[in-house]
């Protein structure tokens, strides 16, 4: 009896360390390493390797939810739903306002993790690129051409603007509780991205001095001063090696000279070029080797970081240590991001959706609006015009009619109010305003879009290249397909696919025209039921 008596008690003693060690990453009264090397050590390297993809699956066993990383943010949320939309950054940039440009960051943290909360924490949330808690945000890349397609997105030339744009920016998305992050920002294309045309595969040659001097700072200062807890790698290639898996960049500069903390995460697709377009390396597993060995933890895609990466393990290429210094990053982040916490002592639980689109919220832009407005030169006083003594004003411009957004851009909660529309709406009746679009192509080509197609196009995608089976269809404003160079968006099937566009075309001006259609792959296009161009077995 007495035995038996022992025995039970030695049993139920060893038992109790490991009851109080399954709790450890779950408990959000330990030190976040502590967590963060708990869970490591329960993960099967196959569930490390699944955190360091865009489109990271939930591990069920140990209470992980998916995680989405990829949503933009650089004048505002760009999705799920409606968010209160700001000026694009370059016209951020020209308020010189760091403070006002904080608070524009703040909003846009702010409605991101309203719909978060609304979406029960983002378990409602299912479409990828779409989760509101990872921004690629903001850009920091310094704005040498105006040819260069990504202006819009930066803050201009000047490395030192730039620097503090970005910091302020950074501060307004991550905030300020010394616990949690309410966003993760991340600064992008490190370094020296600066052209589209062949982004894919330039090959930069810039000395060190130019690069710290010029190319650098911006994004050391986001990293020193903004505390950014994520950082982009740009496509091209910096002095021969690709910034993807450029250990100089990543390990000496990034985390060594300038002590970051964080994650890196490649710009989408980039670990796949350094095969197909770089062609640095010739097989995926290697580009997995090279990359997470010079210090890139996530991929945006779901591409190398798979299979590969897991191929590039069990053949020895890639060791434990590896993964796991990887896999910290990323899982450092979440942690803090709240993502394995109750929620109770988070503060960011607590933004109620009510705030999207709020009417302080739309005052924040609208400061910003105006502070972005410059004035180069106004001679003799013309300006403000006088409606009292003026009987009609001319509108000219293409997008004087329509609200241009730019890139990454979100829809706005309010409607929007185009130049053309706020002058009418401002003078009397007595002024008559003449609305004049130009043509500004060569060919004296007019894209056709927006108000051409007065309600809508209806779209429906096909997962295959013939227009068969039942679609996904959605409601669009105009025909502007070029998923290459537009934001990741979920919605559309994983190519090859077809795609259908259909609605009411209004010419701007009644008369005789020419169509021409532009694409890559085939197409057809007919008017009234009849077939106008069909191309649809070649390149056109």
């Amino acid at each position: 009896m007495r035995k038996k008596f022992i025995l039970i008690g030695i049993l139920l003693f060893a038992c109790l360390p490991v009851v109080r060690a399954q709790e450890i990453y779950k408990n959000e009264n330990m030190p976040v390493n502590e967590r963060i090397l708990d869970l490591l050590s329960r993960l099967t390297v196959e569930e490390k390797i699944s955190l360091l993809r865009a489109t990271s699956p939930g591990i069920p066993r140990l209470d992980i939810p998916k995680y989405y990383h990829g949503n933009e943010a650089l004048h505002g949320v760009v999705r799920p739903g409606r968010f209160t939309v700001f000026p694009q950054a370059i016209g951020l940039a020209s308020t010189w306002n760091p403070e006002l440009q904080k608070r524009v960051a703040t909003v846009i943290s702010d409605e991101a993790r309203a719909r978060w909360n609304e979406f029960d924490q983002g378990r409602r949330q299912k479409e990828q690129f779409s989760d509101l808690l990872t921004f690629w945000s903001p850009t920091v890349n310094m704005a040498r051409d105006p040819r260069w397609g990504r202006t819009p997105e930066t803050y201009g030339e000047d490395p030192y603007l730039s620097g503090v744009m970005g910091v302020a920016f950074v501060k307004g998305l991550q905030g300020d509780d010394p616990r949690y992050l309410k966003i993760v920002s991340t600064p992008k294309h490190f370094a020296a991205n600066n052209e589209e045309h062949n982004r894919f595969v330039c090959n930069p040659q810039i000395s060190e001095k130019q690069l710290r001097d010029y190319y650098f700072p911006a994004f050391e200062a986001c990293v020193k001063e903004g505390k950014a807890a994520s950082i982009m790698t740009a496509y091209n290639a910096l002095n021969n090696v690709p910034c993807t898996l450029n250990a100089w960049l990543l390990k000496k500069v990034l985390r060594k000279d300038w002590s970051f903390k964080g994650y890196v995460v490649s710009d989408c697709g980039g670990p796949s070029l350094l095969v197909n377009a770089h062609k640095y390396v010739k097989t995926k597993e290697a580009a997995a080797t090279l990359s997470i060995q010079a210090g890139l933890d996530l991929e945006c895609g779901d591409d190398v970081y798979d299979e590969p990466l897991l191929n590039a393990y069990r053949q020895y290429m890639v060791s434990d240590a590896d993964i796991d210094s990887a896999a910290y990053h990323v899982l450092d982040a979440r942690m803090k991001l709240g993502l394995f916490d109750s929620g109770s002592q988070n503060p960011y639980t607590k933004i109620s959706p009510a705030v999207i689109g709020s009417k302080e919220h739309q005052q924040v832009a609208l400061d910003a609006a105006r502070q972005c407005i410059v004035l180069l030169k106004n001679q003799k006083n013309m300006l403000p015009l006088n409606p009292e003594k003026m009987k009609s004003i001319a509108v000219v411009g293409i997008n004087a009619g329509q609200c241009e957004f730019g890139d990454y851009s979100g829809s706005p909660v309010v409607t929007p109010v185009s130049v053309l529309e706020g002058i009418r709406n401002k003078v009397s009746g007595n002024v008559k305003v003449v609305y004049a679009p130009w043509k500004s192509a060569s060919d004296g080509m007019e894209l056709v879009q927006g108000a051409n197609f007065p309600e809508g196009l209806k779209a429906e995608y096909y997962d295959n290249t013939e227009l068969k089976g039942t679609p996904k269809v959605r409601k669009e404003e105009w025909i502007n397909f070029e998923p290459g160079n537009q934001a990741p968006d979920p919605f559309l099937p994983k190519s090859p696919l077809s795609v259908r566009w259909t609605g009411k075309l209004r010419p701007t001006v009644s008369g005789k025209y020419t169509f021409n259609f532009t694409s890559d792959d085939g197409c057809r296009l007919f008017l009234d039921g009849k077939m106008l161009i069909d191309a649809w077995g070649g390149h056109t």
